[in-house]
């Protein structure tokens, strides 16, 4: 980055970012989700209480940062003390699977249905002509389900197995970036985090694309926190991102923030190596789309007719009544425009919509849209689990006897206090203000959610494939870099 005007970008990245999460930080201190996601009416005085408790832990963490770091360095068998923290995960997890288990329904149960069909040789059903989006991780778990056996106890098995190889890997990375003491804080982070114990019983995208992030990070990073910048690991990490983008969508950001960091510091000719993800990416999405056909598992011909376009997502996006949310009456209005238009069509009546529903709310209605949307989408520490938790759940009395009462309230605060700590980390990003690439990288992923889930469908559990960054650089952000490794100064 040896250009004046590359500097200037790093530094408006860095910018940008502070707002964004001064912003995000502000929403949560007066307003929540946790409640709502589970349709309960939050309690009086319980933003009050949570954020004042939140406050007084990272003022402690602040004050005892360098007594928290020499206890650790203390630590006789660090080694030891990773496994039992990996091991203990497990078992939160497995409890978790069977205390609170879920009979699949939703998205997740046509999933593993469908998995499970493929298995015996049948094809995909309509879901999928619709929603081609989800054929990747059936296509995972009916793998997985010839190799061993296709039942939904060994899908949540792969899921709790995906959960606690990607804890393992946060601890790897920011033990490169910022050594072994800060590593096995932002482990013991992950072990407790709240989506991580929560949605272990769902096996779906959110969860299962952890991986993919974390894979191609680990790859991507030396010992020594730098950036590898071989062509060979360009590419690997390219294919792993870009199969990461075709499990889920938005997952597309981390291949976009990988290319503008090899643009940013690359030197010389090497930086139109920018290009090389997207190159990549267009190769395993051809690829992928081949096999899918040649498999016959799914009719080409339907998909390119009847699959949704994406401008359904950016019209539902818009939906005044859901904050941008799902919603059942524009799935149905898409659904029946393709039965009975080409999609093109459909394109341009959706861009009308579109038009229509932004010039409604005008101005001020559209800021304060936004703000509400972002709030939704932000300011739940659950992520949605519980939510997804309490749809038809095997033990519904052992659901209850967790959200009701004093549990809920103690399960609920801990969630936003944890969340709260979680994003107030992310400001002291500020100290660091040399150039780093994983900073950068982590930087971009956190604006091009923030920004693609104001121009997209929204949900707070859609966050959960960039928490592995927010831990990670909120433990820097408490506890600082390893100076001799990184030579990062505050």
């Amino acid at each position: 980055m040896e250009h004046p005007v590359f500097k200037w970008l790093n530094r408006l990245v860095l910018i940008i970012f502070l707002t964004i999460i001064a912003l995000i930080v502000a929403l949560n201190i007066y307003t929540n989700r946790e409640y709502q996601s589970v349709e309960l009416e939050t309690p009086s005085y319980f933003n009050e209480i949570t954020a004042v408790l939140a406050f007084l832990i990272f003022i402690s963490m602040m004050i005892f940062q360098r007594r928290i770091l020499t206890f650790i360095n203390k630590l006789p068998f660090k080694q030891i003390v990773v496994i039992c923290l990996l091991i203990i995960s497990f078992l939160l997890q497995l409890i978790t699977v069977w205390k609170l288990n879920v009979n699949p329904s939703w998205d997740f149960g046509t999933i593993v249905k469908s998995s499970i069909h493929l298995v015996e040789g049948q094809e995909l059903s309509e879901y999928f002509i619709m929603y081609p989006n989800n054929i990747l991780l059936t296509c995972i778990l009916a793998v997985i389900g010839k190799l061993v056996t296709p039942t939904l106890l060994v899908f949540q098995l792969f899921n709790l197995f995906i959960i606690t190889i990607s804890q393992f890997l946060i601890y790897r990375i920011t033990t490169k970036l910022a050594g072994k003491s800060v590593g096995i804080i932002s482990l013991l982070m992950s072990v407790i985090f709240f989506p991580y114990i929560f949605f272990a019983p769902i096996v779906y995208t959110d969860t299962i694309s952890l991986i993919f992030l974390l894979g191609p990070l680990n790859l991507l990073i030396s010992k020594q926190g730098k950036m590898k910048k071989d062509l060979l690991t360009i590419c690997i990490v390219s294919v792993i991102f870009s199969a990461g983008m075709i499990l889920k969508g938005s997952l597309i950001i981390f291949l976009i923030a990988f290319s503008i960091v090899l643009l940013l510091y690359l030197n010389s000719w090497k930086k139109l190596s920018f290009v090389i993800p997207f190159i990549i990416l267009l190769i395993v999405k051809s690829l992928f789309n081949f096999g899918v056909y040649e498999s016959e598992i799914i009719d080409k011909h339907r998909v390119e007719r009847y699959s949704f376009p994406v401008t359904h997502w950016i019209v539902m996006a818009q939906n005044e009544k859901k904050f941008g949310k799902y919603s059942a009456e524009d799935f149905q209005s898409t659904y029946q425009l393709l039965q009975a238009n080409s999609k093109d069509k459909v394109k341009n009546l959706h861009i009308k919509e579109l038009k229509k529903r932004l010039n409604e709310k005008g101005l001020i209605g559209n800021l304060k849209f936004n703000i509400e949307k972002i709030s939704h989408t932000w300011t739940d520490g659950t992520y949605y689990s519980l939510n997804k938790l309490r749809r038809v759940p095997v033990h519904p009395e052992n659901y209850q006897h967790l959200i009701d009462g004093k549990s809920g309230k103690l399960l609920l605060g801990y969630a936003r206090v944890q969340h709260l700590l979680l994003l107030a980390g992310l400001l002291l990003i500020f100290k660091y203000r040399k150039e780093h690439e994983f900073l950068t990288f982590a930087m971009l992923a956190v604006v091009g959610f923030f920004l693609f889930f104001l121009i997209w469908e929204t949900r707070s559990r859609y966050l959960v494939s960039l928490t592995p960054l927010l831990i990670i650089l909120s433990c820097i952000g408490y506890f600082g870099f390893n100076k001799e490794k990184n030579s990062i100064k505050d």
